[in-house]
């Protein structure tokens, strides 16, 4: 089994539950109230889709292959950067509103920019993850209106 195998099938079971979750979506209450629906319906059929795609192009590839032995199913250095970086989202998502916006974002980009940029850089990683954090939480609250968690339920 292959990685591209193992993703279409994940891509395709995520696809059809986003889809689904969408049609569940209360409509709209003024205007058109199938609106909220629409978008989020065809990222999740455009999913579906591309999970179909590949797949199907995974399969043609393993038929034509001469070599019918089980194939390994091995990740390489960038799919355990994948790896990590999918366990860091949701780690991410689990501690927005616990630690709130600016230090769960800026802990989840330190991760990320360690992860693809390397331990010899941590210094400008956090210079960066700590300034973006920070000017996007301002721009959020202060120039928006739109306000993020700020320290969560713990402080």
């Amino acid at each position: 089994m292959t990685i591209n195998l193992v993703s279409s099938i994940i891509t395709i079971a995520v696809g059809l539950t986003y889809m689904i979750m969408a049609l569940n979506f209360p409509n709209a209450t003024v205007g058109r109230p199938l609106e909220p629906k629409i978008f989020p319906v065809i990222l999740g059929i455009a999913m579906t889709i591309l999970g179909f795609a590949l797949l199907i192009d995974e399969l043609i590839k393993n038929s034509k292959s001469k070599d019918k032995e089980t194939i390994k199913l091995s990740f390489g250095n960038n799919g355990k950067k994948i790896a990590i970086t999918v366990i860091n989202a949701i780690a991410y998502a689990l501690l927005f509103n616990i630690l709130g916006y600016v230090l769960s974002t800026i802990i989840f980009l330190e991760i990320e920019l360690l992860i693809f940029g390397g331990l010899k850089s941590w210094k400008i990683s956090t210079i960066v993850s700590v300034i973006f954090s920070i000017i996007a939480f301002l721009i959020f609250n202060t120039f928006l209106g739109l306000y993020l968690p700020k320290l969560g339920q713990f402080f």
